[in-house]
C-alpha cells in the first residue's frame, strides 16, 4: 500500500515538472515584450547633443522588470537658446547673416567640436554666401553685350565700388569667429580684377577659376602693351598676324581653365571678333540669341583667317568671295528674315556712312536707318541733278545747294530726336 502511494506521488511530481518545462519552452519561443521606450526613437530633427548634467540612461534591468526608470533623456527635445527657432533647423550659407548663426556656432563649440572644424564650417558657409552675392552682382550688372552701343573690353574695373567682396566677407568672419579666428583663415581675394566678369555663366565661376581668368587677362594686356612699345621703339608698322597670335594665346590660356560654354561667354563679351561684329551690325536690333548664333558661326572662320593672314584684307579676291559667302550663309541661318535683309543692307557704302555718323554724333543703333535713308535719298537727288542736261551749271549749283540745306535740316531733326540718344 505504501509502495503504491509513493509511486502515485512520484508520477504526480513528474507531471508537474513536465508541464512547467513545456510552459517555459513555449515562452522561450515568443519575442520578449517591446516597451514604448524602445520602440519610439526621437525624430532626426529632435536629436540633441546631451550635456554633462544629464543623468545616465535607463538601465536594461528597469526595462525588463517594468520598474520605474531612472530619470534620464526622454523623447522631448532639449531646451534651446531663445534665438533659435527650432532644434531641427538646418544652418547653411543662407543663415550666415542672421544672429541665430552665432548661436549655432556657439552650440558647436559647446558640443566639443574642434575649433579647426568650426572654422571650416563657418568659412565654407561664408564663402558660399559671397559666391551667391557675386553671382547676383554679375547678373545685375551684365551689360547688353550684343548691342553696338555697349563697350566691352578687357580693362581694369571702373565700377568696382559696390562690388567689394573681400571687406564685407572679412567683417562677417570677425563677427562670427572673432578677430583671432578670422586671422587664422586664409581667404582667396576676389577684388583684383582685370575684367568685370558678368552674366550668369561667368558670374558663377568658382573663386579659383575667377582669379585664373583675371590673371590671364592681366597677362594678355601686358603682352599687348609690350608689343606696342616694342613696335613704337623700333619705328615699325603693326603686324596684324602678330596681333592675332597674341589674341590666340589668350584664347589658348582660357581653354585650359574654362569649360567650352564659359569660353564662349567670355568671347561673346570681350573678344576682338565680337567687338567687330557689334560694330558691323550697328542699327540692327538683334536679340541676344541671334547675335550668339551668328557669332558662333563666324568666330572660328575669322579667327583662323586672322592668325594665318592677319585679316580679310590680306586674302585674294577668290578667298574674300568665299569668306563673304560663308558670312552670308551664317547670317541667313542665325537671323530673322527682317534682320537678314538689314544685314545685307550693311554692305551698302551709304549704310556704312550712316553707321559712322551715328557713332560720331553719339546716336544709338536706331538712328542708323533714318540716317541711311536720308543719305540714300539725297544722294539720288544729287545724281539726278548732275545728270539733268536741261539745267545750266548755275541752276545745278543752286539745286545742289538746296539739297545741302535740306540735308542739314533733316540731320538736325534726327539729332534732336531723343529716341536716338543713348
Amino acid at each position: 500500500m505504501r509502495v503504491r502511494t509513493g509511486m502515485a506521488v512520484l508520477i504526480a511530481v513528474n507531471v508537474v515538472w513536465a508541464a512547467a518545462f513545456l510552459g517555459y519552452a513555449r515562452r522561450a519561443t515568443l519575442a520578449p515584450p517591446r516597451l514604448t521606450l524602445e520602440t519610439k526613437s526621437p525624430p532626426p530633427a529632435a536629436v540633441q547633443v546631451p550635456s554633462a548634467s544629464n543623468a545616465a540612461p535607463t538601465s536594461v534591468l528597469s526595462r525588463v522588470t517594468n520598474s520605474p526608470p531612472v530619470p534620464g533623456p526622454s523623447n522631448a527635445p532639449l531646451a534651446e537658446p531663445k534665438t533659435l527657432a527650432s532644434a531641427g533647423k538646418t544652418f547653411g550659407w543662407a543663415e550666415v547673416t542672421n544672429d541665430t548663426y552665432v548661436d549655432y556656432v556657439a552650440r558647436l563649440r559647446a558640443a566639443g567640436t574642434p575649433e579647426k572644424q568650426v572654422r571650416h564650417i563657418v568659412v565654407t558657409d561664408v564663402n558660399e554666401l559671397f559666391d551667391q552675392r557675386r553671382l547676383e552682382h554679375a547678373i545685375r550688372t551684365d551689360p547688353h553685350w550684343w548691342r553696338a552701343e555697349t563697350f566691352m573690353g578687357i580693362l581694369p574695373m571702373q565700377s568696382s565700388a559696390g562690388a567689394n567682396f573681400d571687406g564685407p566677407r572679412r567683417d562677417m568672419l570677425v563677427k562670427i569667429l572673432g578677430e583671432d579666428g578670422a586671422d587664422a583663415v586664409k581667404l582667396t581675394s576676389l577684388n583684383n580684377s582685370s575684367v568685370d566678369l558678368t552674366g550668369p555663366v561667368l558670374g558663377a565661376l568658382p573663386p579659383e577659376k575667377w582669379n585664373a581668368v583675371q590673371e590671364i587677362c592681366a597677362r594678355s594686356m601686358e603682352r599687348y602693351q609690350h608689343f606696342q612699345m616694342a613696335r613704337g621703339n623700333e619705328g615699325g608698322a603693326i603686324n596684324n598676324v602678330e596681333l592675332a597670335k597674341l589674341r590666340d594665346q589668350t584664347r589658348t590660356d582660357l581653354v585650359k581653365v574654362l569649360a567650352p560654354e564659359q569660353v564662349e561667354e567670355f568671347l561673346l563679351r570681350y573678344s576682338q571678333n565680337s567687338s567687330t561684329l557689334r560694330t558691323d551690325l550697328r542699327g540692327i536690333d538683334l536679340s541676344p540669341e541671334e547675335f550668339r548664333k551668328f557669332f558662333r558661326a563666324l568666330d572660328p572662320l575669322e579667327h583662323r583667317v586672322q592668325v594665318d593672314y592677319g585679316g580679310p584684307e590680306a586674302l585674294s579676291a577668290k578667298q574674300k568671295a568665299e569668306l563673304e559667302a560663308q558670312r552670308d550663309r551664317a547670317a541667313r541661318e542665325a537671323l530673322t528674315p527682317e534682320h537678314f535683309a538689314q544685314y545685307m543692307a550693311t554692305k551698302d557704302p551709304l549704310y556704312k556712312q550712316a553707321q559712322l555718323m551715328a557713332m560720331q554724333y553719339g546716336l544709338n543703333g536706331r538712328a542708323v536707318q533714318p540716317l541711311h535713308d536720308m543719305h540714300k535719298s539725297l544722294d539720288a537727288r544729287r545724281i539726278q541733278i548732275g545728270q539733268n542736261a536741261a539745267l545750266s551749271a548755275e541752276q545745278k549749283a543752286e539745286a545742289l545747294q538746296a539739297v545741302s540745306v535740306e540735308h542739314q535740316q533733316r540731320l538736325q531733326r534726327i539729332l534732336g530726336d531723343t529716341t536716338y540718344r543713348q
